[in-house]
């Protein structure tokens, strides 16, 4: 849940742009089950190896305040 947007997606690797940063998924034979743009729920079929969080801010936007507090 809390997914904004999906950012690439593969049969082995899945991007998604969450509430709380970046989540890269990477496992096996990954098909889509669904996704709803209004609740932000994604769900996906497959062997998930992997979950990994980053908390890059390259989504912000990029203004005088964020480039302040970098």
């Amino acid at each position: 849940s809390d997914v904004k947007s999906v950012e690439s997606f593969t049969d082995t690797e899945v991007r998604l742009y969450t509430d709380n940063g970046d989540l890269i998924i990477k496992g096996e034979n990954f098909t889509p089950e669904g996704y709803n743009n209004e609740n932000g729920d994604f769900s996906l079929k497959g062997r998930v190896c992997s979950l990994c969080f980053t908390t890059d801010k390259k989504h912000l936007p990029d203004n005088f305040i964020s480039r302040l507090f970098r």
